[in-house]
């Protein structure tokens, strides 16, 4: 049995595998708090929208169940419309990105068909009781998103990025340090105006072993930790924690200012997405090249590049070429220089015949035809 297989996970329980530094969640593996560290990257300007989604359905489906049928039958059809805009919005978000789709709205479409209504205004039904647990359930899902965010923001902004040193002790150090600051706690509150997914250090869970083929070798077999969450809050938080544990943290990018998991010592500046800057490097390949460029004014690689550059301008300025054609050649000035920064091979044999100023006006002539 693979891990990670018959979790059952939806948007009212949430169960992962664990095994050593790593998680498994559906099937599929991902290190100690990349979870907890996904949250983080919810663009700020989302989180009133989804916490507006998931307000919207709160008051409508008591009266489903409890209000006449004149009313039950007129709040349905718009319960129905809010829950699927919220599920909407939920998909695009860890954990719920990785679950089954269409296991999870054949489960809504039974729950919301009309034709059920009768049964989940019964009291006590079993209809009733699931109607229930899954709108309870699913609305207090942007909630504990908002909070975990919050928190995990403010520790590793305050905390995790003053470290000299990224590993298990410093990271314990900075967690007890964080969770016992009353400002932390003083801004964990000021976001709780409702009671409800609070922030917690202590997450409630239940465990048990299952067996598994290891990831390492399919031959044998690994007892592995089944940890389930009845609440989100919990579930993010002991990925956070988990992760730590095994020197794992959530480090914001110094390029595209997403985050990222750092799984080694080393103190992380970039990560290793697509540098908004530029989409030919990642923010580390990118990162790499502005410290080259501040770092070594006289590298070969730039004197070459500042003499053919200079060139081309004074020809510019003097008539030889026009406007556009100077415009092209720097660009490709550039170009062969960001490449020889990144590959030594070219650097050495290639660079300085391409920038040959023959070739450079060639190539730019080419690219305005």
């Amino acid at each position: 049995m693979p891990l990670g297989i018959q979790q059952n996970n939806d948007f009212t329980q949430f169960t992962m595998d664990v095994w050593n530094d790593k998680i498994f969640y559906q099937e599929q593996e991902f290190p100690a708090g990349f979870m907890a560290m996904s949250i983080l990257n919810i663009p700020e300007e989302e989180l009133p929208e989804l916490i507006q989604a998931g307000g919207a359905p709160t008051f409508l489906f008591p009266v489903v169940v409890q209000g006449s049928d004149e009313d039950a039958a007129a709040v349905f059809p718009q319960l129905r419309e809010r829950i699927l805009y919220l599920t909407e919005l939920l998909w695009k978000y860890p954990p719920f990105c990785y679950n089954d789709y269409e296991k999870e709205m054949s489960r809504i479409n039974i729950l919301f068909d009309e034709r059920n209504l009768l049964q989940i205004r019964t009291p006590n039904s079993e209809l009733q009781t699931e109607f229930l647990r899954f709108c309870v359930g699913i609305i207090r899902i942007p909630i504990a998103m908002y909070h975990f965010y919050a928190a995990g923001r403010f520790f590793e902004l305050d905390y995790l990025r003053r470290l000299k040193k990224r590993n298990e002790t410093h990271f314990a150090v900075a967690a007890h340090d964080c969770f016992n600051s009353e400002q932390f706690w003083d801004e964990m509150r000021s976001l709780q105006s409702l009671n409800m997914e609070p922030f917690t250090v202590y997450p409630e869970l239940s465990s048990t072993y299952v067996f598994a083929r290891s990831p390492k070798n399919e031959k044998e077999m690994v007892f592995v930790e089944r940890v389930s969450f009845l609440r989100l809050t919990d579930f993010y938080t002991y990925d956070l924690l988990n992760g730590l544990h095994h020197g794992h943290a959530p480090s914001q990018c110094q390029g595209c200012g997403k985050y990222f998991l750092t799984t080694n010592g080393h103190i992380p500046k970039y990560c290793d997405g697509i540098a908004p800057q530029d989409n030919r490097y990642t923010c580390r390949q990118y990162g790499a090249m502005i410290h080259q460029k501040e770092q070594n004014k006289q590298h070969p690689v730039y004197r070459l590049f500042n003499t053919r550059t200079g060139t081309i301008r004074k020809h510019h300025q003097r008539g030889k070429i026009s406007d556009d054609l100077r415009r092209e050649a720097l660009y490709l000035a550039g170009s062969y220089r960001d490449k020889a920064l990144m590959d030594n091979d070219y650097a050495a044999d290639g660079y300085a015949r391409d920038m040959e100023l023959e070739h450079i006006y060639a190539e730019a002539e080419k690219r305005l035809k």
